[in-house]
């Protein structure tokens, strides 16, 4: 195995959930010796992209990778444009709003603006959530392609909380509906306690470029109160959309329909 490729599955064996490992720990995942998962992690160290606590001597990712994430989330055209709309929707929801973009089986956050609220739902820039979770997931992953929606489902729909959707065809008529009226909602399907709305950004071309969503906790939030926030992000995607088709002189502006549920 080439020593870069080595490199790369070590960085991608830290998580949210597991962020500080150890030498046997992470030789045992790759199926590597100490020695050789050792000395990797002294390059990373010395390039800061890994540091070590010197205290329990485990290592956790370095500021170096935030450095190289930021020129990447940078570089997305739909970044500047929503990140007005993101603080007027906060403002106008009082929830937290965060813009999601798709990148393999997962919705990456790349942009948030948090409720004001003393309790409210957090995202972190970064954060990865898997498509079928949440409504941010569920609004992109509508409107890609059958063989990518397919090979999603093939892969396997993990269960998070008593709400996630685990079947194919429940899926596959979540996403319908979610089409037929332009927005997603979710309750409880990612983490419990949690509601989320959320509409989908297209790109100049009319393709899938991401989605806005707004989420807070279910002592704010209902499925009554729901549609109203839906509709209002809703909106917010449909201006992103629009500006964005018209800085790059677009001949048609996509739209997504708002439509009775």
């Amino acid at each position: 195995m080439k020593t870069a490729h080595k490199t790369i599955r070590l960085l991608r064996q830290f998580t949210a959930q597991e962020p500080d490992l150890g030498v046997s720990d992470l030789a045992r995942r790759l199926d590597m010796d100490r020695s050789g998962v050792h000395r990797i992690l002294q390059t990373l160290v010395a390039e800061n992209f890994v540091e070590q606590d010197p205290q329990t001597r485990l290592y956790r990712l370095g500021l170096g990778v935030l450095d190289l994430a930021a020129v990447r989330i940078s570089q997305h055209g739909l970044l500047p444009i929503a990140l007005p709309y993101l603080d007027r929707l906060r403002d106008e929801t009082g929830e937290t709003v965060a813009l999601l973009v798709p990148d393999r089986s997962d919705a990456v956050c790349i942009a948030v603006v948090e409720s004001r609220h003393s309790v409210r739902v957090g995202y972190d820039v970064g954060e990865r959530i898997p498509l079928h979770g949440s409504a941010g997931g569920q609004a992109l992953l509508a409107h890609m392609a059958d063989d990518a929606f397919e090979a999603y489902c093939a892969a396997g729909l993990t269960r998070f909380t008593a709400r996630t959707i685990t079947e194919r065809d429940m899926l596959r008529t979540t996403l319908d509906e979610i089409r037929r009226r332009g927005f997603a909602w979710a309750q409880d399907s990612y983490i419990e306690g949690v509601l989320s709305a959320a509409a989908p950004v297209l790109d100049p071309k009319q393709r899938i470029a991401g989605s806005i969503a707004v989420a807070g906790p279910a002592q704010r939030l209902s499925v009554e109160t729901l549609p109203e926030i839906a509709a209002a992000a809703l909106r917010v995607a449909n201006a992103v959309t629009a500006e964005w088709a018209g800085l790059n002189g677009a001949g048609t502006q996509a739209r997504i329909g708002l439509r009775p549920g």
